[in-house]
C-alpha cells in the first residue's frame, strides 16, 4: 500500500512538471516570435540623404535623413502596417519618401510631433493617410494654413494613448520650449520615444524662438522637460529624434542637449565669456562660439535664428 501511494505522488509531481514545462515552452515560443520583414527598400530610392534600418523581433526601423541638417522621417514598420513620424520639408524629400513608403506596401499613419514645416511638409503626398499628433499641436495644425493646405484633413488629435498601426502610442508634450508645443510620443511595450525636436542628435538645435527678453526663458522650460523625459526614458532602447537619426543610448543623448542648451543661454544672456574674450553682442557671435563649443556637430537649425534667414528684413531671433 505504500508503495502504492509512492508511485502515485511520483506521478502527480512528474505530471505537475510536465505541464509547467509545456507552460514555459508556450511563454518562450511567444517571447521568440519573430517576424520576416523580408529585405528593406533599397536606399537608393533616397538620393538626397542617407537610410538606417534596425531590425528587431516584430518591428522594424527606418530612419531617413535628408539634406545636410538632416531632417529625419522615423518609419516604424510593423508585420501589416507602417507609422510614419513626421514627414520632412517638401517637396523633392516627400516624392522620395513617398517612393519608399510604397516599397514597403503597408497600410499607413502619420504622427506630426510639432507645427513646424520641416516637419510636416510632406503632408501633401500622404493625404489618403489618417494623420496623428499631441491634442494641442493637433489643434495648432488645423488651424495653420500652410498645413491646411498640404493635408485638407482634421489631424486627429490625441490626449493620453491610441493605438495606431497596431502598437499603443502614448502622447505628451513640453510647452514652450523649442517651440510653443513640442509632442513627444513613446511605445512602451517596445521601449522607443519619438522626442520630435526636444532632443537633437549631435547637431545643432533650433533656437530662433529663444526669447529671453520676453519674461519666460524658454531654454529652462526646454531643459527641465529634457529631465523629465530623462528620467522616464533613460533606460528605453532607442531614441529617435527629429534631426539625424536615433540613439541608443538615451540618456547620454539627452545629456548632451542639456549641456548644449545650458551653454547657448549663457552666451545669449552675456553671463558666459566666449572664446575670445568678452560677452556676444550679436546673432553671429553667439553662433561662431557654439560652433567652437561643438566643432562636429550638424548644421540643424542654428543658422535660422541669423538675421535676414527667413526673407528680406528679417531682425532674426529676438536674443539682444
Amino acid at each position: 500500500m505504500m508503495k502504492y501511494f509512492k508511485l502515485k505522488f511520483i506521478a502527480i509531481i512528474m505530471l505537475a512538471f510536465t505541464v509547467f514545462s509545456c507552460s514555459n515552452d508556450d511563454d518562450d515560443s511567444n517571447s521568440q516570435h519573430v517576424i520576416d520583414f523580408g529585405i528593406a527598400p533599397s536606399s537608393s530610392i533616397i538620393t538626397t540623404g542617407s537610410v538606417n534600418v534596425i531590425t528587431e523581433n516584430t518591428v522594424r526601423y527606418h530612419t531617413i535623413n535628408f539634406d545636410t541638417a538632416p531632417y529625419t522621417v522615423t518609419i516604424v514598420e510593423t508585420e501589416n502596417n507602417v507609422v510614419l513620424v513626421d514627414l520632412g520639408p517638401a517637396p523633392v524629400f516627400a516624392n522620395e519618401l513617398e517612393a519608399y513608403v510604397d516599397a514597403i506596401n503597408k497600410s499607413g499613419a502619420v504622427i506630426i510631433t510639432h507645427n513646424h514645416g520641416d516637419h510636416y511638409g510632406g503632408a501633401a503626398n500622404f493625404t489618403d493617410l489618417d494623420f496623428y499628433a499631441e491634442s494641442t499641436v493637433a489643434a495648432e495644425l488645423n488651424n495653420t494654413v500652410d498645413f491646411t493646405n498640404l493635408y485638407p484633413n482634421n489631424v486627429i488629435g490625441v490626449t493620453g494613448s491610441q493605438e495606431i498601426g497596431g502598437l499603443t502610442f502614448i502622447f505628451d508634450k513640453v510647452s514652450n520650449a523649442e517651440t510653443g508645443e513640442n509632442g513627444y510620443i513613446y511605445n512602451e511595450e517596445h521601449k522607443v520615444v519619438f522626442a520630435g525636436d526636444l532632443v537633437y542628435n549631435l547637431s545643432h538645435p533650433y533656437l530662433r524662438e529663444y526669447t529671453p527678453n520676453s519674461g519666460e526663458d524658454e531654454i529652462n522650460n526646454w531643459i527641465a522637460g529634457l529631465n523629465i523625459l530623462k528620467v522616464n526614458f533613460a533606460n528605453y532602447n532607442h531614441l529617435f529624434v527629429g534631426h539625424n537619426g536615433s540613439r541608443s543610448d538615451v540618456g547620454t543623448a539627452i545629456d548632451e542637449n542639456i549641456d548644449y542648451l545650458q551653454n547657448a543661454q549663457g552666451i545669449i544672456k552675456g553671463t558666459q565669456t566666449i572664446t575670445g574674450g568678452g560677452t556676444a553682442t550679436t546673432h553671429q557671435e553667439v553662433i561662431d562660439e557654439l560652433e567652437v563649443l561643438y566643432p562636429t556637430y550638424l548644421d540643424g537649425g542654428l543658422y535660422l535664428s541669423l538675421p535676414e534667414a527667413f526673407f528680406p528684413g528679417d531682425l532674426g531671433a529676438d536674443w539682444f
